[in-house]
């Protein structure tokens, strides 16, 4: 339930909100009556219940996920071409100047 309890809520340590309205007290009331978020009836959050799922789905704390066969894959080789062009785009030569330095430290 700390899911659900964080998607009413928010965490601001996360990035996201949580449901305008709805603080500690209110959001402990809704899932004391209702349980999980989704099985609140329509008028419990109205339109707001996809936005409520989302902030649950990122609150969710993943187990399964695949991340990497070997540790190395994590090493960092330098700036790719993709953060030149961003670099451009963004006119400030002075990041791959610092990536590029970065990356022969």
């Amino acid at each position: 339930m700390i899911p659900d309890f964080l998607a009413l809520v928010g965490d601001a340590a996360d990035g996201y909100p949580g449901l305008e309205g709805i603080g500690l007290v209110s959001a402990a009331r809704l899932l004391g009556r209702y349980g999980p978020l989704e099985s609140f009836p329509p008028e419990a959050l109205g339109k707001r219940r996809e936005l409520a799922l989302l902030f649950k789905n990122l609150a969710t704390l993943r187990t399964d996920a695949r991340l990497f066969d070997n540790v190395e894959a994590l090493r960092w080789h330098g700036p790719t071409k993709a953060f030149e062009m961003c670099v451009i785009q963004l006119n400030d030569a002075r990041l791959l100047t610092r990536a590029l330095k970065a990356r022969s430290s």
